[in-house]
This record gives C-alpha cells, sequence and structure tokens, in this order.
C-alpha cells in the first residue's frame, strides 16, 4: 500500500522528521517552509540520531501519534554527537521494525567528503545533499525538498498497526 496523499486533490499532509543537532539549520529549514513551501507540510524536528530512534519506535512522550506522527521523509544530518547519521541509517534499515526501513531518508550534510556519501548510500539513504554555504541556495534547496516530497513523490504507508498490539507491521505492504 502506498501514500497517495499527493494524488489527490488537495494534497494531504506530509509529516517530514528533521534529525538535526545544529539549532540554526533546524530553525532555517522550519523558516523556509514557513514562508515558502507548501502549506501540508508538517515538520516535526528531534536533536540527534538517538531522539529519532525514541521518535519512530514511539517511546515516551514520542508514543502519542497524534503529536508525534510516524514521516513520510526523514532529512537527516549525518555529523552529531552520540548517535550519528550513520548510526541511525544502520539501526534504520537493520535493527528497526521492518516498515520503518521503507521511510525515504534524505541526508543533508555539510559534507563533501566521497566517503561519506559513499557511506551514507551504502547504508540506505535515498538522497544524499550537500548542505549549501549560500542562504538563496539552501532556501531553494529546501523549498525544492517540499515541493518534490509533497507534490510529486509518492511514499509507502507504514503508519500501518497491528491490531491489538499497538506495535508497526508489515502485513499488507506487499499487496
Amino acid at each position: 500500500m502506498v501514500n497517495t496523499n499527493k494524488l489527490a486533490d488537495p494534497p494531504g499532509e506530509t509529516v517530514f522528521l528533521l534529525v538535526e543537532d545544529d539549532e540554526n539549520d533546524a530553525y532555517l529549514v522550519e523558516r523556509e517552509w514557513q514562508r515558502g513551501a507548501p502549506s501540508h507540510i508538517k515538520l516535526k524536528h528531534v536533536p540527534d540520531g538517538v531522539e529519532a530512534v525514541r521518535y519512530l519506535s514511539g517511546e515516551g512522550e514520542y508514543g502519542d501519534r497524534e503529536n508525534f506522527p510516524i514521516p513520510n521523509v526523514i532529512l537527516l544530518d549525518l555529523k552529531m554527537p552520540r548517535f550519528s547519521g550513520f548510526d541511525f541509517l544502520r539501526w534504520l534499515h537493520r535493527d528497526a521494525v521492518a516498515p520503518l526501513g521503507l521511510i525515504p531518508v534524505l541526508v543533508l550534510s555539510s559534507s563533501t567528503e566521497p566517503e561519506d556519501v559513499a557511506r551514507a548510500y551504502a547504508l540506505g539513504a535515498n538522497t544524499y545533499l550537500i548542505k549549501p554555504l549560500n542562504w538563496r541556495k539552501f532556501q531553494d534547496c529546501v523549498r525544492m525538498l517540499g515541493v518534490y516530497w509533497t507534490e510529486h513523490a509518492v511514499t509507502p504507508d507504514v503508519t500501518r498497526v497491528a491490531p491489538g498490539n499497538g506495535k508497526l507491521a508489515f502485513k499488507d505492504l506487499h499487496e
């Protein structure tokens, strides 16, 4: 089953989880989407990979899926303390409940190192974008991501819950 929100008129809400330790970068993404991106974007922010795991696993306050919905897309920084973006990608694709690994992950990093690019893709990243240093280019990049992922791309619906246990289930995703 796929999330066909983008195919309907008007578009449904698209939830992005921003995993970013730099509060300034997080603020800039949020600000740009408030100013010029599609209005149906819902942005959730966590400061590192540990919190991203807790968010996706529904631990603690993140168990409230009204306020902390499963994202359609993850925007991931790589160089973070405690649990890096690489650690998070490894967890998502090896240890997380199966359908969570289907969520598209867009790396948004300042690293231009070829080793980082290759490692991110090897661990399951869907896209690797280098954070532009120029403010205008950063705005354009964020706006473009918002438009593409809310109005053009279709993402899998990983929010199906198995009856009675409150856990995400992989069933019905192959239909």
